[in-house]
């Protein structure tokens, strides 16, 4: 009764679409939990809503933080406040490593779809806003020693979208790579269990994985949806190729410098 009462509004926009694998009995259940990430653990300030168009598709396209994509589910909970228009959010990511039936459902039932251009262009066409994360595994595992130093975007996640003209909202977050700080990764013994990967974090071996992955250290966030790249309307397939190269290469740039802004802030001057 509560959520239906705070989620009035991002309800009924819910409702107006056919969504078979999304369940607002789910959502409704790990609320509290993402309240309580959001609010009190994590502390996330969020800002950049301006930028989303109004109606119709959209694209966001993040960087990465734990093999987990927690800053997913951080934007989840904020487009779900948003008192201007709440809006349900589809999180694409590679899903095929999955094979607990019960977790791929309850994914799906969140809001997770497993990658594809196809989906992501039907999707698209059904005003839908999206979320991808392209530095992808990579990013995902990088040593500690690195964190916030984006990797090589995949030009082929952003193509969809160019292909159908959406608008593309770059998204910087910082705290991610602190909250789930990364070791190292065992490569060969992810590769012996066929898990995408096997990261050694601080709460390993107290917590195998992969539950070390669902503990998190309480570092203040900061999400920003920055402006919309800027591309024109394509034409011949090579075109199109070409547009989406070089969009991810403007969206990694434009994220690893509002990274950088962020960061610099954080160091007060002395006088």
């Amino acid at each position: 009764m509560q959520f239906t009462r705070t989620y009035s509004k991002y309800i009924r926009n819910v409702l107006k679409g056919d969504h078979p694998d999304f369940s607002l009995k789910t959502i409704a259940s790990i609320e509290p939990f993402l309240s309580f990430l959001y609010q009190d653990w994590w502390k996330v300030e969020f800002s950049g809503f301006k930028h989303l168009p109004q109606s119709g598709p959209a694209l966001i396209v993040g960087n990465s933080g734990g093999v987990l994509p927690w800053p997913a589910l951080m934007l989840l909970y904020a487009l779900m406040r948003d008192r201007a228009r709440p809006r349900r959010l589809n999180i694409l990511c590679d899903m095929d490593w999955i094979e607990d039936e019960r977790l791929y459902c309850w994914l799906r039932e969140t809001g997770f779809s497993p990658w594809s251009a196809e989906h992501a262009k039907k999707l698209f066409a059904e005003g839908q806003t999206v979320v991808i994360f392209p530095e992808g595994l990579s990013g995902a595992v990088k040593p500690f020693s690195e964190r916030y130093r984006l990797r090589r975007f995949d030009w082929t996640r952003i193509m969809p979208a160019v292909e159908q003209n959406v608008p593309i909202v770059p998204m910087a977050t910082l705290g991610c790579d602190e909250s789930f700080p990364v070791g190292m990764n065992l490569e060969k013994l992810s590769k012996l269990l066929s898990l995408p990967a096997f990261p050694i974090t601080p709460f390993f071996p107290w917590y195998p994985f992969p539950a070390n992955l669902a503990l998190s250290l309480p570092v203040k966030w900061k999400m920003r949806l920055l402006k919309q790249a800027d591309y024109k309307q394509i034409g011949s397939r090579d075109e199109l190729e070409e547009t989406a190269s070089r969009q991810a290469l403007f969206l990694e740039g434009d994220i690893q410098a509002e990274l950088n802004r962020l960061l610099r802030a954080r160091i007060k001057p002395l006088f």
